[in-house]
């Protein structure tokens, strides 16, 4: 156990963890989204493995890099990109000529 800080009373103030509130990226994208991805550029990869060839593997890699990609700059541009996409789909907002 460590030892308590200067000013924090122990059993009774602690320090609040940075993952509870900031989101914290796995490559630098959302850790969710960045998962799925990499999941599903890993599944073909593994397909054309077995099927094909080794060299065929560089197609699903390179997709994954592209994505990969996009991805950290849509995340430079607006960390919570991926809040909006999921709204989108799931409340199915309306653009601004439609609403209304």
């Amino acid at each position: 156990m460590a030892a308590p800080r200067q000013g924090y009373i122990p059993g009774y103030e602690v320090e609040v963890k940075r993952g509870l509130w900031e989101r914290i990226p796995a490559f630098g994208v959302p850790r969710v989204i960045g998962s799925l991805w990499f999941v599903l550029c890993l599944l073909p990869a593994f397909l054309l493995l077995v099927l094909v060839s080794v060299k065929a593997v560089i197609v699903p890699g390179a997709l994954w890099l592209l994505g990969q990609g996009a991805m950290m700059w849509l995340t430079s541009l607006d960390p919570y990109w991926d809040d909006v996409i999921v709204a989108q789909l799931v409340y199915r907002y309306k653009d601004h000529y439609e609403a209304g």
